[in-house]
């Protein structure tokens, strides 16, 4: 938002304020506060929970809050209403193809209890008004194709102020590896409907599928604008972002395809992100490339073929899944 750049954009740029938190999965609770000096964040609060240390009861009070199950059987209590889900094998265990996300919205003044087993994180903020407790399930809402070329990923809307919340906006967006997102970069910074902007902070959480190794899955995430703020941070599985404003387009490694959580809450309710004028071309050389791969068409590779290839190339079971989402995005289709 207008407000929280103005405010954090110079303890951003001198490092005195980080953007960036990786949450160790075990301690549950807030990860992002708006209340402290040291977050970038005026609304939008974070909180991960690891639900087998639970039972967890949340006085929701001013706030709304969307809940997100990770991978978790999960209970979620409000009233006399109590929604369960059991997100099986994680984010990733039907992507590229299609999304297991859902979630559960809890609205304000609400008591709300948690219990269950495995990884669950929840946004909240100040409520624009009243609506029931709901629950978004698996196959409810479309996995669309955003971009095209090395910017393409597919974004899952959960819950906006049309159909379920009155000020969260939030999903989950897929990223094949070495691509990126957000791109053509945009703003949500100020409240100008004419331009197409809204004034929203944002949060990810990133996860990726491939976490084994020393040193782990890695991207960047940017955060930068035309008056002086510009950086980049290495990402993880299990970073969590806070976005006060600015661009922030985010890129994944080549070592694994990754996602992220995000959510967003503004001062009216309608979402509207305007693309940098400077980058808007990038439209129309996606149609260009669209044309292209549409007129080629898929390349198609025999399982027989393609265990071939991994045995000549001696690669382990682990290699050979990173080499398989890389053929899948350019284009190779494993029969």
């Amino acid at each position: 938002m207008q407000k929280t750049l103005e405010k954090y954009r110079q303890p951003i740029q001198s490092g005195r304020v980080n953007p960036l938190v990786h949450w160790d999965g075990l301690t549950s609770g807030v990860v992002f506060d708006p209340s402290r000096d040291d977050v970038p964040l005026e609304m939008m609060a974070f909180h991960a929970y690891r639900l087998q240390d639970g039972p967890f009861t949340i006085q929701t009070g001013a706030n709304e809050y969307a809940f997100v199950p990770v991978d978790a059987r999960y209970e979620v209590e409000v009233g006399k209403q109590v929604f369960r889900g059991h997100r099986q094998g994680g984010p990733f265990a039907a992507l590229p193809e299609s999304s297991s996300a859902e979630a559960v919205y809890v609205p304000r003044d609400a008591t709300c209890r948690l219990s269950g087993t495995g990884e669950l994180v929840a946004f909240a903020a100040p409520a624009n008004g009243d609506k029931p407790p709901a629950r978004v399930a698996p196959g409810e809402r479309p996995n669309l194709r955003r971009g095209t070329g090395t910017w393409h990923r597919d974004v899952i809307t959960l819950f906006t102020p049309d159909d379920v919340t009155t000020n969260l906006v939030g999903g989950e967006t897929y990223s094949p590896p070495s691509l990126w997102s957000g791109t053509p970069i945009h703003v949500h910074d100020l409240d100008d409907p004419g331009r197409s902007q809204s004034d929203h902070e944002e949060v990810y959480y990133h996860l990726a599928r491939l976490t084994e190794g020393k040193w782990g899955p890695y991207g960047v995430q940017l955060l930068f604008d035309d008056q002086g703020l510009d950086q980049a941070y290495m990402i993880h599985h299990r970073s969590a972002f806070a976005i006060p404003g600015a661009a922030h387009p985010v890129v994944a490694g080549p070592v694994s395809d990754m996602l992220y959580v995000w959510a967003l809450a503004g001062t009216s309710s309608a979402l509207a992100m305007m693309d940098i004028p400077e980058f808007g071309y990038l439209q129309k050389v996606a149609k260009v490339i669209d044309q292209f791969e549409a007129d080629r068409g898929p390349a198609v590779l025999s399982a027989a073929q393609f265990a071939q290839a991994v045995r000549e190339h001696d690669l382990t079971d682990f290699q050979a899944k990173v080499c398989r989402l890389h053929l899948a995005e350019r284009g190779f289709v494993i029969g």
